[in-house]
């Protein structure tokens, strides 16, 4: 089974899952959630409780600001890990099995640039910060092998520029009206059919020059589509204020002449931006088609009542899609698709489950969480751990064991 079928089977179960436990899902779903979705509204810091409660409970411990530096192993698998703990000492754990499940790469600027190319270095991080590829590079030297859409990731378009960007700044910032507009990169060319959605948009922009872009839409987008939620549970807000307010650049003007002549004075090319707009207004006016080599959707409106508006644009990383190879258990897999035994990973830190669309992440988290811990534990329950640990050296360089 490929991971795509199993997580999609699994769905349900996992809800159920967390009802017993007596964690708040809601009792009907969402829909249309980025146009093609469902999901229930949950308590995510109580799904997280829950978990480290069912770990303590179970005798083991919890153990923050630690960091993997390698992966122990002997000439059959996996056997533990060596972690420079928070004071600075090396503790060295034995253990039957290790999960990997450290959220993906986005917060690697070298392994962005390796992955993606170009412009990587100026996707904005939307993200938590401590999300740095280790998962990736302990299984690398593990020998596991990657997965496709290594370049690929999801994200929003958010003003550009702006003055600060914090995580409270995530969704307010997010131009989720983006597939409503008419987008242009920095020479006045569409490059993308912008029904795609702002999530691939996002993607899209990244590998236009300088990774900007800019949203032209009208009066009717912008007291509509800026102003509504995306999608059921996120609330409305007024999405071009708010970046206005957080300095994106913009522009407003009573007529499209006079809009481009704006766009003119940040540097887009004038007469390649009035080729762009007449022809997008052509050809969504014939119900769709192809301009200039680029898709318009039979969906798409040309902008057409004044006020025209304008804002600058520039992609953001959330999360990475390609990662580590495993399959429907979570085992991790070598280049030739066979086990590394002992090895398992989980989250965003495994590729295969989204390939330039987006599958969803907080749900595929979960779900992939439970295949690699219920494998993990199958395997630890069969390994003679020994419960002492060793501490490699502390920060004076000796070595002693702790109990």
């Amino acid at each position: 089974m490929d991971l795509g079928s199993r997580l999609v089977g699994d769905y349900e179960e996992a809800l159920a899952e967390l009802r017993a436990a007596g964690v708040r899902v809601a009792g009907e779903p969402k829909q249309d959630i980025m146009t093609f979705g469902i999901g229930y509204s949950t308590d995510i810091h109580g799904i997280l409780a829950w978990c480290r409660d069912q770990v303590l409970a179970a005798g083991g411990e919890t153990t923050a600001g630690a960091v993997v530096t390698e992966l122990v192993r002997d000439a059959r698998a996996v056997t533990g890990v060596l972690v420079r703990a928070a004071d600075g000492r090396r503790i060295r754990y034995e253990a039957g099995a290790v999960v990997l499940a450290s959220g993906g790469f986005q917060g690697d600027r070298a392994e962005l640039t390796r992955s993606i190319g170009p412009n990587a270095d100026r996707l904005v991080l939307r993200s938590n910060p401590g999300s740095v590829g280790d998962g990736l590079r302990l299984a690398r030297a593990a020998g596991t092998g990657g997965t496709t859409a290594m370049s690929t990731f999801y994200g929003h378009l958010l003003p550009y520029p702006v003055h600060s960007f914090e995580a409270e700044n995530y969704l307010p910032y997010s131009q989720y009206y983006s597939g409503s507009t008419v987008l242009v990169n920095l020479q006045g060319k569409r490059f993308a059919d912008e029904t795609d959605g702002d999530e691939l948009l996002n993607q899209a922009v990244t590998f236009q020059p300088q990774a900007r872009g800019v949203l032209i839409f009208d009066e009717f987008v912008r007291s509509t589509e800026v102003l509504e939620e995306p999608f059921p549970g996120l609330g409305s807000i007024d999405r071009l204020g708010i970046a206005i307010e957080a300095g994106g650049k913009h522009a407003v003007a009573q007529t499209l002449p006079e809009l481009v002549d704006i766009l003119a004075g940040w540097g887009v090319d004038r007469d390649q931006l009035y080729r762009t707009m007449d022809r997008y207004a052509e050809v969504a006016g014939h119900g769709g088609g192809t301009a200039d080599g680029v898709t318009v959707s039979a969906s798409a409106r040309a902008p057409q009542n004044g006020p025209f508006y304008a804002l600058m644009v520039q992609p953001s990383i959330t999360f990475t899609f390609g990662g580590i190879r495993t399959n429907a258990r979570g085992e991790a897999l070598d280049h030739d698709g066979g086990t590394v035994p002992g090895l398992f990973a989980a989250g965003a830190d495994i590729g295969g489950l989204s390939n330039y669309g987006y599958a969803g992440g907080l749900a595929p988290g979960y779900i992939t969480g439970r295949w690699a811990g219920g494998s993990a534990a199958e395997r630890a329950a069969s390994f003679v751990r020994n419960e002492s640990y060793a501490v490699v050296a502390d920060g004076h360089g000796s070595e002693r064991n702790a109990q």
